[in-house]
């Protein structure tokens, strides 16, 4: 992947929190993450997986996932979409 910039990976995590689950800490996991139909819908967005039926072998390796999240956020950040 070569240099990982962290001005994008901080970029990621404002994302990540832009998204988060409304009122995250009231219920399990309590840690703040995207809501499952928001998952779901970026899972057929991004990679073409069923949202009404997503199976584990259809998702890409971790390897491309991990990619595709950093090319993502790296778009973020040269747009300026998240200050």
């Amino acid at each position: 992947m070569g240099e990982i910039k962290v001005s994008i990976l901080v970029t990621l995590i404002k994302y990540g929190w832009k998204v988060r689950r409304k009122g995250w800490w009231h219920r399990f996991p309590f840690i703040p993450i995207p809501p499952r139909e928001w998952l779901l819908w970026r899972l057929e967005t991004a990679w073409g997986i069923d949202a009404m039926n997503p199976q584990w072998s259809d998702l890409p390796s971790l390897k491309i996932m991990l990619w595709d999240i950093y090319k993502f956020g790296s778009f973020l950040h040269y747009v300026g979409r998240i200050r």
